[in-house]
């Protein structure tokens, strides 16, 4: 029998200099317990804390081992791909790249991958401390996986989302999180408030509206639940070698 959790977590790691970890729980209700906002010390102790926890975290988990390089592998990518020359990325990053999904490469050392990479490797090598285990595991209470929330709005969308951290793309993506049962705000409100008078004047209902790393930890953590709660609304691409990544499988009815 597999675990019941009753705690679903998205950390999302971004380039932020000053607070490079968002992280968010929800409970099994899809109610939000926790937002927030700090550097790895942060999200070590927000992790540490749970009991048991699904936690999806948005960031690589390792880096790539080449696999693009490999002739086997090769074989199996399609000979009309303008991505077939490139081989410094994950086979993964190569997939989605190939469905237009915008998404980081990253490199083949950690020498060479950016400041927000480097965090997120070291935080999923420190997870085990932690009490985690790799997903899926039929008795581990506290488990984790990779995500991708561009990837994941993508798949919940049924197409490409509109540009990250714009303001139509957040409201977009909010829009989203509020269909799948998320209890934000609907982002349509936002268009209801806006007078000519708060326009000229810089009065826009911002508050109402969430950041871009907040969305992206909420998708991450509405995958967690999925995954926990209905695994077969989810699906898996990658290699173990390079790292799997989980995504929402279907789009949203709007």
């Amino acid at each position: 029998m597999s675990i019941q959790f009753t705690t679903f977590i998205g950390v999302e790691v971004s380039p932020d200099r000053i607070h490079p970890f968002t992280f968010v729980a929800i409970d099994e209700e899809m109610v939000i317990r926790s937002l927030g906002h700090g550097k790895i010390n942060d999200v070590y102790a927000f992790l540490a804390g749970q009991s048991n926890a699904l936690a999806a975290i948005n960031s690589p988990m390792k880096t790539n081992r080449g696999l693009l390089k490999r002739e086997k592998v090769r074989k199996t990518l399609s000979p009309n791909s303008h991505l077939g020359r490139w081989v410094n990325l994950r086979l993964v990053e190569y997939e989605l790249l190939e469905r237009g999904i915008n998404v980081p490469r990253t490199p083949n050392t950690k020498k060479k991958s950016p400041r927000w990479m480097k965090l997120g490797f070291h935080l999923f090598e420190e997870l085990d401390k932690l009490g985690y285990h790799l997903y899926p595991n039929l008795v581990a209470e506290k488990q984790f996986f990779e995500c991708q929330g561009e990837a994941a709005f993508w798949n919940l969308l049924g197409h490409p989302p509109l540009k990250e951290g714009t303001l139509e793309g957040c409201l977009q993506r909010q829009v989203v999180l509020f269909l799948a049962g998320l209890p934000v705000p609907d982002a349509m409100g936002f268009f209801e408030e806006i007078t000519r008078h708060r326009l000229l004047n810089n009065q826009l209902p911002l508050d109402q509206v969430y950041s871009a790393s907040e969305l992206n930890a909420l998708i991450a953590a509405y995958t967690a639940f999925l995954s926990g709660t209905q695994p077969d609304k989810v699906i898996h691409k990658g290699d173990k070698e390079e790292g799997v990544i989980y995504l929402p499988d279907k789009p949203i009815e709007g």
